[in-house]
């Protein structure tokens, strides 16, 4: 599985950190990519502890969080559409 690096642009880090908005414009930035957890959520202005605070702010969007584990390494996908083709747990 191809991990890639988290997108973040200076609009990003300038938003309030752990808001809606900081955690809605970090996810589009991601979508359709595999990621780091921890990594994204640090884009996010979160914390591993916090990470209920990102399905918050995404549980009244169309996107789709998907869990997964390769490697020892906690990873995560966010796309539109409610398939993955890797084997992970659907989180939202």
């Amino acid at each position: 599985m191809r991990v890639k690096a988290v997108l973040r642009d200076t609009e990003i880090l300038q938003m309030e950190a752990g808001s809606k908005a900081r955690v809605i414009a970090a996810a589009k930035k991601n979508i359709d990519r595999v990621v780091n957890l921890l990594s994204l959520l640090k884009v996010m202005g979160l914390s591993f502890g916090e990470r209920c605070v990102m399905l918050d702010a995404l549980k009244d969007s169309k996107i789709h969080v998907w869990l997964l584990n390769d490697a020892q390494q906690h990873l995560i996908y966010i796309g539109e559409k409610n398939e993955l083709e890797e084997q992970g747990y659907h989180w939202q």
